[in-house]
């Protein structure tokens, strides 16, 4: 998943922790905040985002603003009835760049978590974030959409392009070429995705694929 707005709190310093802590009774913790997004292990050769930096919100609201913004063609009453009823503890979204220099249309990987308050609502959460991504645009559109079968367990994959082809096909002019891969997989009451992004030709399914295995094993601890 990818906010395309701020959310509007920002992301207060986390002491980073070992991956898989226990409290003491054999149960482990969640993860540091910090934690929780793409990382450059992850993704090798990317770089924190000088523009769209990394935000967090525990506020119901102002997550239901970014996620309507973010979304395809969302039903908003719809969408806000789903994540109340899982309940929305906190949300966040990262950004990292590819390249030497940073520019809004080249490659990127986006990163998110929404925590809800148990796997159920974790699991419905995530349905309804890939039923929206696999969605035509409402307007003009030029997407085709696509599985992307990712090599993780329970994980899920949309891939979706938009190529100059297309755009001349359908004769919108504003339109800008794309290539996206999305992952989205969860952890408990977790939900976390990622978003591979960039011009056709910039970024690729194997790519996809190894940042989305290291982040998953990372985050789970598998």
């Amino acid at each position: 998943m990818r906010f395309a707005m701020p959310l509007l709190v920002a992301l207060t310093a986390v002491a980073l922790v070992a991956c898989g802590g226990s409290d003491g009774s054999g149960t482990a913790e969640p993860l540091p905040v910090a934690q929780r997004f793409v990382s450059a292990e992850d993704a090798p050769g990317s770089k924190p985002d000088p523009v769209e930096r990394r935000q967090t919100t525990t506020d119901f609201h102002e997550f239901i603003l970014a996620l309507s913004d973010m979304a395809v063609d969302p039903d908003e009453e719809d969408m806000t009835k789903v994540f109340q009823e899982a309940g929305v503890k906190e949300a966040g979204v990262d950004a990292r760049f590819f390249g030497e220099t940073h520019t809004s249309t080249g490659p990127h990987v986006f990163s998110s978590f929404i925590e809800l308050e148990s796997e159920d609502g974790a699991a419905s959460a995530l349905d309804w974030i890939e039923t929206d991504s696999r969605k035509p645009c409402p307007k003009s559109c030029a997407v085709q959409i696509s599985d992307f079968d990712v090599d993780i367990s329970d994980a899920r994959g949309v891939h979706r392009i938009q190529t100059a082809e297309e755009i001349e096909k359908v004769g919108a002019e504003d339109l800008v070429p794309f290539d996206s891969y999305w992952v989205g997989f969860t952890e408990g009451p977790f939900v976390y995705t990622l978003d591979l992004h960039g011009p056709p030709g910039s970024v690729s399914d194997e790519q996809a694929q190894e940042i989305a295995s290291a982040y998953h094993d990372r985050v789970t601890g598998d």
